[in-house]
This record gives C-alpha cells, structure tokens and sequence, in this order.
C-alpha cells in the first residue's frame, strides 16, 4: 500500500511504515530532510512547501507530523497563531480532506489536544464519514528507550478508529533502557563511526548542581532506565550516563541520540551537517520503535 508522509523531517513515521512493507513517500521544505531521508528510506521524496502547495495523491494512507513549534511546552517566545508554522496544521488536514484516503496518522506535542483548529478539523472530517480518535502515547510503553510523550491521532474510514488504540495496547511492554543501545559507543572515539560525535563544552563541570534538581534538560541519562524526553542537545545538555563517574563527561553524542530515539544502526545523515541540525532532527523525529508497531497494528485493520 502506498504511503504519503507530510513534513517528513528525517523520516521516523516512514521508517516504521517501510519496515512494515508499506511503500512511502516523504513531503518536506527542508533541503536537509528530504537528503537524510533519501540517503536511509527507500521510498522518494519530494520537495514542497506545504503553505502553498497542495499534494495530489492515490496514497491509501497519509502519516506526517506538522511542526510542533506552535504548540511545544519550551517554546516561550511565539506560540500558537503567531508561529509562522501555526497554518501547518489545517494545511494537514486540508490535504486529508482533499485526498480522501482511507487512513490517516497525525503526531504532535499533547498540548496540541486543545487546539480549536485541531477540533473543527476533526469534526468536519467526522461528517465526511471519518472515525477519528486522539490519544497521548508514551514511546517507552511500547519498548522505545525514551520516555517520550506524543499526541496522536488516527482516522479511518468504515471503521472504527478506537480499534488503532486497542489492537496498539497489545504491544505494550517494558522501556528499552539506554543501555542496551548506546553501551557499545562508550568505547568509541569522537567520530569513529558515523555521527558519534557531540559539541566539546568544556564548562559542564561549572553546573553540576543544576544537575542535581533534575529539571527539565539537566538530565544524566540512567544506564538502567529509559530516557527521559529531551530538546535539542546543543541547548539542553544531555549528559552521558557516565557524566562525573569517569572520563565521558560530556553530552550524548548524534548517534547516541539517534539510538535512544529509537533508530537503528544503519540510520545515518549526511556528514556535512553541523551538529545542531542533527540533534534538531532527531528531536523532531517520530520514534521508528513506536511508528513500526502503529503500521504493523494499521496494516492488520485495513486488511482484516
């Protein structure tokens, strides 16, 4: 079945949707998404900017994830309808009413629950004869190594989309903790393999009490525990779980980041990138842990 994946970003909803044998095709503005995403997907992807261009498609199903800047808890400067990425929105929805496909995905910050342009696209869809249900995940419930929450809607046609939630709630298990991810790279140099690399700060020590109130960014990852979920590293220092134990007192590198998001090994970006537009990726990124079980759990209801 074909796949549409708007504001496709680095591609986490497509990989999922791949390596659960659906044939995907990613939508994104951004030069730096649609290369990483053509360098690890096997689908295309094609370059669009969603503002203003309304894609055409037979897809069965439309996935993607609209900006959560509008809506993100850190964000405290322009939120909401003053967000030039506001419109991505009912630009989503705009698409899904044009295009008609059988099923949709929508994933975003849980704040975004309470959007008034959210609700009416919702309610309008419904009366085109879409079941719609919305609810908040936590990524490590479904065996993620992060403890991430994420708000996700489903809507299908002829049936009823509280059976996505259901037949999800039954691969629910335990949290991957970092450690089986990322403790193969403690012995690895600074890029020795693909994005093993990290900024070198050399005043972390100056804040080791910061780290000790565990608030929001000041985190030492816990080699025994799932991570918590976390901004952009090269704003929020995410200290290795060795930070202060040993010699890694640093952040956590690209790779590892990717890792604990839930991609696998083989996930790699383009090396010219700097550090901040990786980390930025990864952050925006849905986790490919929980988007392969949504497609595995979307596959078994459309084809029931």
């Amino acid at each position: 079945m074909k796949v549409l994946d708007l504001c496709c970003g680095a591609g986490g909803l497509a990989r999922g949707f791949e390596q659960a044998g659906f044939d995907v095709t990613g939508v994104d503005i951004s030069d730096k998404a649609i290369e990483t995403f053509r360098l690890n997907n096997k689908g295309k992807c094609i370059s669009a900017n969603l503002l203003k261009e309304l894609i055409e498609t037979d897809s069965e199903i439309i996935i993607g994830g609209p900006s959560c800047r509008p809506w993100s808890a850190i964000n405290l400067r322009k939120r909401g309808k003053k967000h030039k990425d506001y419109s991505l929105l009912s630009r989503y929805f705009k698409h899904i009413e044009h295009n008609q496909p059988q099923v949709f995905i929508m994933e975003n910050v849980p704040l975004i629950a309470h959007d008034r342009v959210l609700k009416r696209s919702i309610r309008r869809l419904e009366q085109n004869g879409y079941s719609i249900m919305g609810k908040v995940v936590n990524y490590g419930n479904y065996g993620a190594p992060t403890k991430r929450h994420r708000y996700v809607v489903y809507g299908i046609k002829g049936k009823n989309a509280g059976l996505f939630f259901e037949k999800l709630s039954r691969y629910e298990r335990p949290a991957t903790p970092v450690k089986a991810v990322i403790w193969d790279l403690r012995e690895k140099n600074r890029g020795e393999v693909p994005d093993h690399v990290w900024p070198e700060l050399r005043t972390i020590n100056k804040y080791r009490k910061y780290y000790k109130t565990g608030k929001y960014g000041w985190y030492i990852l816990d080699w025994e525990e799932p991570a918590p979920s976390f901004g952009n590293v090269m704003k929020t220092y995410i200290l290795h779980p060795d930070a202060f134990n040993g010699r890694l007192t640093r952040v956590i590198s690209v790779k590892e980041a990717l890792l604990i998001m839930g991609y696998d090994s083989r996930f790699r970006f383009p090396q010219d990138y700097g550090l901040g537009a990786r980390y930025q990726m990864v952050v925006d990124s849905v986790s490919p842990t929980f988007s392969y079980l949504a497609a595995k759990v979307t596959k078994e209801i459309v084809s029931s």
